[in-house]
């Protein structure tokens, strides 16, 4: 009876170590690679579908510089396509990617006549290439574009995504002359950026966090009710996280972009 019981755990024990093994397989088979990532001249990652932040549109402070790399092996070519916008008629945004064009039109892809190629493990060779919203809307409405960087052939034809590989990323523009903190109902306060100096107006106190995107803590600071100020040189040229600690310990983030 024994001899019995042992032959059948050790039966289960075959079973589950193959159902184990046959599980890590098909995972490890079904990671999804990104052909293609967008990055700050600085070399941070921007993920897929995130969102870039401004509270100006005076330059360098609205414009925000980047560069493609290409993650695979092979060459790719790419484009950028307006994919949406709202605030705005398109007519003061300055796009550099490949060629410069002062004014894009929705669902256009640029550059018009050509793409950019880029070497594997390479960022596409032309330098300068950035984002930059001169319109300031009607004052209530937030200016928001949406872009989409997508790969193509060499005859200019979208190269479709298949099951573990992603040809195409997504990055939003968003400018409001206030940046406000995620919905002032909830931050009693505001977040103005402008001649080197973070302002943050709030109705409350904070204990004030600021992160960099690998998670590294850049500053702490005690935010008091009224007007306070930081030094944006000292967390300049990088998106950040801003956690507000109210006193009962409520947590409230922001991601920010500071150019």
């Amino acid at each position: 009876m024994l001899q019995i019981l042992n032959l059948k755990l050790m039966n289960n024990s075959k079973i589950f170590l193959f159902i184990a093994l046959f599980l890590t397989t098909i995972f490890s088979y079904s990671q999804v690679v990104y052909a293609l990532s967008l990055e700050s001249t600085d070399g941070v990652v921007i993920d897929d579908n995130q969102v870039l932040e401004f509270s100006e549109i005076t330059y360098p402070n609205a414009s925000f510089g980047f560069y493609i790399r290409n993650n695979t092996s092979e060459d790719i070519n790419v484009k950028v396509e307006l994919t949406s916008m709202s605030g705005t008629d398109g007519s003061s945004m300055e796009l550099c990617f490949g060629e410069c064009y002062n004014g894009i039109a929705l669902n256009e892809s640029y550059p018009s006549n050509m793409f950019v190629t880029i070497a594997p493990g390479e960022t596409q060779a032309s330098s300068g290439d950035h984002f930059y919203n001169q319109d300031p809307g009607d004052g209530n409405t937030p200016v928001e574009y949406s872009f989409r960087f997508y790969m193509v052939d060499q005859d200019g034809n979208e190269v479709v995504s298949q099951a573990e590989l992603i040809t195409y990323t997504h990055v939003g523009y968003y400018y409001s002359s206030t940046l406000s903190l995620d919905d002032l109902n909830q931050i009693q306060g505001a977040i103005s950026h402008s001649n080197g100096r973070l302002k943050i107006h709030s109705e409350k106190q904070y204990q004030l966090n600021i992160y960099d995107v690998r998670g590294s803590l850049i500053l702490e600071k005690e935010i008091e009710i009224g007007d306070n100020y930081i030094n944006s040189s000292m967390i300049s040229n990088h998106l950040y996280l801003l956690n507000f600690i109210e006193e009962n310990g409520n947590l409230i983030s922001k991601k920010i972009i500071l150019n």
